[in-house]
């Protein structure tokens, strides 16, 4: 097998830089869900954002591609050894890309790809996987790898045809008053695809009096918000009451889905509701203005969400060890008796529980 890198047609090697890079025409041509964390931006942002160094991670894709096979790309990271490989995912993640593989026969050309460019590796960690892209790994056998699968996050979707009939009363109602509340407190929204200074400094000033903790890095959603701008998927809202910003969301918008990103209300104002009003006011501009199909919560499992989206399904990690290794051999028994044992604890309070 011939591997070679996004940008020249040699055996695989780190990417130092992305500034750039267009990804290849096989992968722009796939219609994904989220294409915005598709493109090379993304990973060079989350890589600057998580402190890798130009010689830590990579772009990893197979040269020629099996007729049962489909074009793939996974961005990757390694420790300074190369023993531990991760996917190029955190928190901000909603899936693995540019493109995961698709088909049992990709996951068997990327292990032979990713133990022939990195052969020091010992254990690799993927996530988020979808329930399909584990069930597919889970039937996968891999000679010299063992497996192990664990749930990592939810994600929350809803349809957008006849969005509002299938929500709950509740939720209804008091966004009905909420609304009528604000509007008589002379309060305005603001829905603008372009990241202007001013709704920048008015997200970034209601984050700061918000319950969420302190952003990490404000340049990577700096960086975000401004390229999302650039690319016409952004849609920045922002909720004006007696002059100040109290409560601000990002949503991107692309290929028939509008995912929401970041949600922030000022706690000063909590009882008037504002970042509900706006979620609303949002849901309305994407379905009505953007036509979008579908909405996606990303990733998360708070079950607020759950009043307004429709399905909640769960998301994947892979812990995967090289088996002849015994470093990798052992950490893989112990996270397998871990795992029995905590079963068995389980099941045995299920029982008491039945009696």
């Amino acid at each position: 097998m011939t591997l070679r890198s996004t940008v020249e047609e040699s055996a695989p090697r780190r990417i130092k830089s992305l500034d750039g890079l267009s990804l290849p025409a096989a992968l722009q041509a796939n219609q994904s869900a989220m294409p915005w964390f598709q493109q090379a931006p993304w990973y060079q942002h989350l890589a600057s954002f998580m402190a890798l160094t130009d010689t830590q991670w990579m772009m990893l894709q197979p040269g020629q591609t099996a007729e049962n096979s489909a074009p793939w790309q996974l961005a990757l990271y390694c420790s300074a050894n190369g023993q531990q490989i991760n996917s190029l995912t955190n928190y901000y993640s909603p899936a693995l890309g540019p493109l995961a593989p698709a088909h049992p026969a990709d996951w068997q050309q990327f292990f032979a790809a990713l133990t022939q460019t990195q052969p020091a590796v010992q254990r690799l960690q993927l996530q988020p996987l979808t329930a399909g892209q584990q069930q597919q790994l889970q039937q996968l056998t891999v000679p010299g790898w063992g497996f192990y699968f664990s749930q990592c996050s939810d994600n929350w979707t809803a349809r957008a045809e006849n969005y509002w009939q299938q929500r709950p009363s509740q939720l209804r109602n008091t966004i009905r008053r909420k609304r009528q509340k604000l509007a008589a407190e002379g309060a305005r929204i603001d829905i603008s695809p372009l990241a202007t200074p001013e709704l920048v400094a008015a997200y970034w000033q209601v984050y700061q009096h918000s319950w969420k903790p302190a952003e990490p890095k404000t340049d990577f959603i700096d960086a975000l918000l401004h390229h999302a701008s650039q690319q016409q998927s952004l849609r920045l809202g922002v909720l004006w009451l007696q002059g100040r910003p109290v409560a601000a969301q990002c949503w991107l918008v692309a290929a028939g889905v509008a995912a929401i990103y970041k949600l922030a209300q000022d706690q000063n104002f909590d009882h008037y509701s504002p970042g509900t009003v706006l979620t609303a006011a949002l849901l309305d501009h994407v379905i009505e203005v953007d036509q979008v199909q579908t909405i996606d919560f990303l990733t998360g499992n708070d079950q607020y969400k759950a009043q307004w989206m429709d399905t909640k399904t769960p998301l994947y990690q892979l812990q995967a060890f090289r088996l002849y290794q015994p470093a990798a051999l052992l950490q893989f028994a112990l996270l397998r008796l871990k795992a029995g044992i905590r079963q068995l604890w389980q099941r045995g309070v299920t029982q008491r529980g039945n009696r």
